[in-house]
């Protein structure tokens, strides 16, 4: 998931792309700024990835997804702990979004890259020794998972 001031984003799909078995997915919003920028880096690479515009999809995109590279917004973490989908922080709004980076650290469900050289070195990690890494992230991540908690604590409300 893309966020529009990503100015790294051509540069972290063409080291995406670069890596063999990868199957890349960019939601990016309603931007066509930014939509013009990903489909001119689709049409300059071999290796395609799919693009999604604004969508209301985007839980179960996650679900289906082995790993969300986005940014530590509040409902973004949230939403990918639900779906039980590790996830590389690649960028942090000082303040507000420092706990969520923290959480997803903190928890080992994750990690912090904020670039495109680093990211790419996560995803590789991640993957590597069998997905050893990657395995664990999605280990630590599942127990973190409550996706009907709402639900849950709605019955609750109503049962007073």
């Amino acid at each position: 998931m893309i966020n529009a001031g990503g100015r790294a984003v051509p540069d972290i799909i063409r080291g995406l792309t670069q890596m063999p078995d990868v199957r890349l997915t960019v939601t990016l919003g309603r931007d066509e700024r930014l939509r013009q920028t990903v489909e001119a880096v689709n049409a300059e690479i071999t290796h395609k990835f799919e693009i999604v515009g604004w969508s209301d999809q985007l839980p179960r995109l996650m679900l289906e997804s082995h790993l969300l590279i986005s940014k530590a917004g509040g409902a973004t973490v949230q939403e990918t702990i639900a779906a039980k989908c590790p996830m590389i922080v690649s960028q942090i709004v000082p303040g507000q979004e420092e706990g969520n980076a923290r959480l997803i650290e903190e928890t080992r469900s994750g990690i912090v890259a904020t670039t495109p050289e680093t990211i790419g070195a996560a995803v590789e990690r991640a993957f590597a020794e069998d997905g050893r890494l990657w395995r664990e992230w999605s280990a630590n991540i599942s127990r973190l998972s409550r996706p009907k908690a709402a639900l849950k604590i709605a019955e609750l409300l109503m049962g007073l």
